[in-house]
């Protein structure tokens, strides 16, 4: 397999806001791409919030991962979120997921991050299997959210 991640830069704005608009199409997420590429570039202007990175197979464009940082009492410290992975349908199923989360654990354990944390749909059997598989489990807790 020939993965290589590459750390956005503001070159690849506007193709990680493609592959944005097709994940959250996909995901039935509303995207509001003027917001999210307000967000976008806040983590471009401040790493330590998070760092995104575009994913290729050889010279395609494959996808992107989102990997945030947190802070939790529960955690000791700073925990990651991996907060968003796509990949395009063509390049799925071809163990792109599985080098992501190996990558991912990797920064997180050079930032001397002790845990990951990730959100996954109840529907997608085949990610819960990927995650599954690299050792994550489901907490004993539900996660809820209120927006406000």
């Amino acid at each position: 397999m020939n993965a290589l991640f590459q750390l956005l830069s503001d070159q690849e704005l506007s193709a990680l806001l493609e592959l944005m608009r097709e994940f959250y199409a996909q995901q039935h997420m509303q995207f509001d791409e003027p917001a999210a590429s307000l967000t976008v570039n806040r983590v471009l202007d401040n790493p330590d919030l998070a760092q995104i990175y575009l994913i290729f197979r050889g010279a395609e464009l494959a996808g992107y991962f989102a990997l945030t940082f947190c802070f939790s009492l529960e955690f000791h410290g700073r925990f990651a979120l991996l907060d968003e992975l796509y990949l395009r349908e063509p390049y799925r199923r071809q163990k792109l997921g599985k080098a992501v989360v190996v990558f991912a654990e990797d920064l997180c354990r050079k930032a001397g991050i002790k845990a990951v944390r990730l959100e996954v749909g109840r529907e997608n059997q085949g990610a819960q299997s990927l995650y599954r598989a690299a050792g994550f489990k489901e907490d004993e807790r539900n996660l809820m959210t209120k927006w406000l």
